[in-house]
């Protein structure tokens, strides 16, 4: 039986590997660009917020090509100038603070100096400080390419001559513009005389509100810089009409930094030739984000790197990707309307997420504290036991449905009520609360209501799917959710991460013990393990293809592939346990290797983390990743309690079902054969995802959340009795 389930899996994992790798073999994808010349304007502060036909009429009109949103993340939650001009240059997070995040809290932003003798002279400390980072960033990549290519460019002030700067901080040509008349005027000669990449620096916004404590306010209001801004970008495009034309000539206007302390998506626009074919129409949009209208400060490098030498350079180390466009031809309005929007609800949903966890997690502490007494006590007689129960069971639902409905309350543009934090709560409370009650109502009115484990398997459904769906579909419902993942974070823009996964992972675990049990318990134990089997491999191609995670597989397959083996009736040995782990292993390897042979557009994490061990940066990500759990897992009490407690907790119904005093646990344990190996499976599922993700000390309390009020609903049932009169059958 163990040697037909390890055959069985291998094969479906070739199978699979065969789908996400059709091009195993093949070289690398490279993409020819047209040569024509680039303009990159450069600011910081400037949102689609602050735009408008009649005050930044120059920023307005760029809507008649590609318009994006930028998230300029970089080393600290909010990015400085320097940052944005460095992340630019480096192609990689980068900062000019030399410190932590608590010294970085209230520092004002530094002034980028301009070159001294055709020398950037911060550039040895620009060098040190990356060298101290886990970004492996290395300023002056973009500029020693250009230089090495033999491309002539020049840079307009300040912010640009570090873009442009060489890795020595030499940089080529540079000139200082005071007006925005002077700006154009360098900008028409530059590309008249046959100059392939010109940056202009066209100043900064920064917000009196929103400063740093220690940052001193600018003399002019924040309307008033962005006027200046506008008024460079106005004197570019003239510029760029009357040398080469519009239409032969890239202009990127890009937002590279943040105005103050808080982190918004900033404005981004582009007009003329993109790389590959075409021109820039509609949205803004890179495989490194794979969102609609969203790209990255670190897209921008491959991006001039594409225009300027022809080549995508993308894989030449560097973690963004090209910019480009999609959507030709649709409104000037609606996508206005689109790029405002995702700010919008980036914002809003930013001072929520800490509040839900808040009181998520120390609701869920609560919920455990009256199960175990309601489930130990019998008050009101045998008629008030059963309300209190019934009582438990439907919150104990209620716990469970929460989290998908905080992706599918994204379906509802909350956003958009009100603009104060507390009419947001209130709208994203309201549409959370939909959900549950319409969730909730299905587990427990559907023809499944007849069984224990029922809601537990309809819940567990239908939080996997809502996830896997999205994933299938752009990841729409998780960008900017309370659960989800937030764009000016950047940590990830789409798929599942570490919260995404522990949800996806136990509601599939779930599910499938609800329908093994069943089949089992019906005689039919060879459906059961086909189902087991089949439910794993899907889960595996969803989370680490479509969901682009590669610390899931590691967690899914052993969890589904020792579920198999119990349902089949093959006791685990230490060599059966080590079978099931290796093959874990081979199984990542062949797909994360058939990832990286496909063509770099359609790679996902796992392709590009082969490409970071080849490249000998490996050890940066895992570092990384390593510093970010320990932070969470130190710096999170409440989720550190919540962890502690559901682990406890599990560990107690595993080990001691009677420790609730009623054994009721060991009841439904006699009588649902496949629940205990189950609950053991997910323990192993939680503990791996613990283990190997960044930030993996929130996967074990996320999948607790929904899973231990789902196994409170379920005992509860059997103690109000469970109207299907199956005999026991012992596992």
């Amino acid at each position: 039986m163990l040697c037909a389930l390890v055959g069985v899996l291998v094969g479906v994992l070739v199978v699979l590997a065969g789908a996400v790798g059709p091009g195993a073999g093949a070289a690398r994808a490279s993409t020819t660009a047209q040569r024509a010349p680039l303009v990159v304007v450069g600011f910081s502060g400037v949102r689609w917020s602050d735009v408008s036909a009649r005050a930044t009429p120059a920023l307005a009109s760029m809507t008649s090509g590609a318009i994006g949103t930028v998230a300029v993340r970089s080393v600290f939650t909010a990015a400085c100038p320097a940052d944005g001009w460095l992340g630019l240059s480096a192609g990689r997070r980068a900062t000019d603070f030399d410190g932590t995040s608590a010294q970085h809290a209230g520092a004002p932003c530094a002034a980028v100096p301009a070159p001294v003798d055709g020398v950037q002279t911060r550039f040895a400390e620009y060098r040190r400080i990356a060298d101290g980072d886990t970004f492996s960033a290395v300023p002056g990549t973009l500029g020693q390419a250009l230089a090495d290519a033999g491309t002539r460019t020049l840079a307009v002030n300040p912010g640009a001559a570090v873009a442009l700067a060489g890795t020595s901080g030499a940089v080529p040509a540079y000139v200082d513009a005071g007006t925005p008349a002077e700006v154009g005027g360098y900008v028409q000669d530059a590309l008249e005389t046959g100059t392939q990449v010109v940056v202009v620096d066209a100043g900064v916004v920064r917000d009196p509100a929103d400063l740093p404590s220690r940052e001193t306010a600018p003399a002019t209001s924040r309307a008033e810089q962005v006027a200046a801004v506008d008024a460079v970008v106005a004197a570019v495009q003239r510029a760029v009409a009357d040398s080469t034309g519009a239409d032969a000539t890239t202009l990127l206007a890009v937002s590279l930094a943040d105005a103050g302390r808080t982190a918004h998506l900033q404005f981004g626009a582009a007009t003329g030739p993109q790389p590959g074919s075409g021109s820039y129409e509609g949205f803004l949009g890179s495989r490194s984000t794979r969102q609609t209208a969203i790209v990255q400060t670190t897209d921008l490098t491959p991006t001039v790197l594409a225009l300027a030498l022809g080549t995508d350079h993308g894989t030449a180390g560097l973690v963004g990707a090209p910019v480009t466009s999609t959507d030709a031809g649709a409104d000037a309005a609606a996508r206005e309307e689109k790029v405002r929007d995702l700010d919008a609800a980036a914002q809003a949903v930013q001072p929520l997420v800490g509040p839900f966890f808040t009181v998520w997690g120390a609701s869920q502490i609560v919920l455990y504290a009256v199960a175990t007494i309601a489930l130990r006590k019998a008050w009101g007689g045998p008629a008030g036991r059963r309300r209190i129960l019934a009582g438990l069971r439907v919150l104990a639902v209620v716990f469970g449905a929460v989290c998908a409905s905080t992706f599918l309350a994204n379906t509802i543009p909350w956003w958009r009520h009100g603009s104060s934090t507390g009419s947001h709560l209130l709208a994203v409370s309201g549409a959370v609360a939909l959900y549950v009650a319409v969730i909730t109502a299905l587990a427990l009115l559907g023809p499944w209501r007849r069984h224990a484990l029922g809601p537990l398997g309809f819940v567990g459904f239908v939080t996997a799917a809502v996830l896997a769906v999205d994933c299938a579909t752009g990841s729409r419902l998780i960008t900017s959710s309370l659960n989800g993942l937030q764009p000016v974070v950047a940590g990830r823009f789409y798929g599942l991460g570490n919260q995404q996964f522990a949800l996806f992972a136990t509601g599939s675990l779930l599910f499938t013990i609800a329908v093994a049990d069943r089949l089992v318990r019906d005689g039919r134990r060879r459906a059961a393990v086909v189902l087991v089997a089949v439910a794993g491999l899907l889960a595996t191609y969803v989370d680490g293809v479509l969901g682009s995670d590669f610390g899931g597989p590691p967690a899914i397959l052993p969890a589904f592939g020792f579920l198999a083996l119990v349902v089949a009736g093959v006791r685990l040995t230490p060599r059966r346990v080590a079978v099931v782990l290796g093959v874990t292993v081979l199984a990542l390897a062949a797909i994360s290797v058939a990832d990286w042979l496909r063509p770099v557009d359609d790679q996902t994490h796992l392709g590009r983390f082969v490409q970071s061990l080849l490249d000998g940066g490996a050890w940066q990500v895992v570092e990384r990743k390593a510093a970010q759990n320990l932070r969470i897992l130190y710096g999170n009490w409440l989720l550190s309690l919540v962890l502690a407690v559901a682990a406890v907790f599990i560990a107690f119904v595993l080990a001691r079902p009677k420790v609730l005093g009623v054994s009721v646990l060991q009841r439904a344990y006699d009588r649902f054969p496949v629940l205990r190996p189950g609950l053991g499976c997910l323990l192993v599922l939680l503990a791996v995802g613990f283990a190997v993700n960044d930030s993996g000390a929130a996967v074990p309390a996320v999948g607790a959340m929904l899973a231990v009020p789902l196994l409170i609903a379920c005992v509860t049932r059997v103690l109000e009795g469970d109207p299907e009169d199956v005999p026991a059958v012992r596992a």
